[in-house]
């Protein structure tokens, strides 16, 4: 499964800031935005949706933390991660988190006396438990070696972008499983720069691999001027699960109103992708979150993404010939 989580803001204001003093009104409306998007609410109904699917592995994107107070902020207002595995322990659903590729970890002033720090993190959850038929082993976390900058009134700001790899053993068969979550803002160079090093890193093996994340290019739309990225994916060998098992259905993950209030799903590109390399076979893929039964008892979206689940079969090693 992957399931961007969603901190809970599109950071638009934070965009239109001019000035340090409108910055910091930003960061003030964004953390309040936060807070008003329910993430631990949200995390509970993400954990329903994983709890229905059971998958042995979980990619989560902005499984985020919000921090407050003198600097640096440590007083937690939000914690994404915690608050899924909880609810997940609640339901007799055991995950733990093998790996965490931290990302952004930036803090500023707000208009409330206090920092906002927010923390971006991608994370892999594997099913543990007497029912556990995946093992872990050779974790890897990398940054991208090419980052994009935003430019604010209080100074640069590089967003910074990696990717997680465990190889994952299932039933006697083993796989590399990897999570990333590719640059989203122009220029697109960048995000293609990103995939680049994805491929030639993360699966530099002869193993049969999975990519599950968020990758930010619509897969949907040739048009779109992300899709350069996702078609050098298809030409690096990787084929793409949805549309294998759903060639005509667009699958569409993203994405809702930033404020998740939206009575109507809003969801009108697919960017949230299953990709695998190897002779796998696709038995199932779905969405999960997308339907209006999924929402909170406040009414909100779990995400402003769609969650992804793909039941695959993985190939038998090949032996070598004596």
């Amino acid at each position: 499964m992957t399931q961007n989580m969603y901190v809970g803001s599109d950071f638009s204001a934070l965009a239109d800031a001019r000035t340090p003093q409108q910055f910091f009104a930003a960061v003030t409306l964004t953390y309040q935005n936060i807070l008003a998007s329910r993430p631990s609410e949200r995390a509970a109904a993400v954990a329903r949706e994983v709890a229905r699917s059971e998958p042995d592995l979980v990619a989560l994107q902005e499984a985020d933390i919000v921090r407050t107070g003198a600097p640096p902020a440590t007083d937690v207002r939000s914690d994404q991660l915690k608050a899924l595995l909880a609810a997940l322990d609640r339901l007799g659903r055991h995950y733990e988190a093998v790996a965490i590729v931290p990302e952004d970890d930036v803090e500023a002033p707000s208009a409330l006396g206090f920092d906002v720090r927010l923390s971006v993190r991608n994370v892999i959850l594997a099913r543990v438990g007497p029912s556990r038929h995946v093992k872990v082993s050779n974790l890897q976390v990398q940054t991208y070696a090419v980052q994009h900058v935003l430019q604010s009134p209080v100074g640069s700001i590089t967003s910074r972008n990696g990717w997680a790899s465990v190889d994952a053993t299932v039933d006697g068969r083993t796989f590399r499983f990897v999570t990333t979550h590719l640059e989203p803002l122009p220029p697109f160079a960048v995000q293609r720069a990103q995939a680049q090093d994805l491929v030639a890193s993360a699966a530099d093996t002869d193993l049969p691999v999975v990519f599950a994340g968020d990758f930010n290019t619509a897969a949907d739309d040739p048009q779109n001027p992300t899709y350069p990225t996702y078609q050098f994916l298809i030409d690096s060998g990787f084929t793409d699960a949805w549309r294998a098992a759903h060639p005509g259905d667009p699958g569409f993950t993203c994405c809702q109103a930033p404020d998740l209030r939206n009575p109507v799903s809003a969801l009108s590109l697919r960017i949230d992708l299953v990709l695998f390399r190897g002779d796998f076979e696709v038995r199932n893929i779905h969405l999960a979150g997308n339907e209006q039964s999924d929402r909170t008892p406040s009414g909100l979206w779990p995400s402003d993404h769609a969650g992804v689940v793909a039941t695959l079969r993985v190939p038998k090693a090949r032996l070598s010939a004596s």
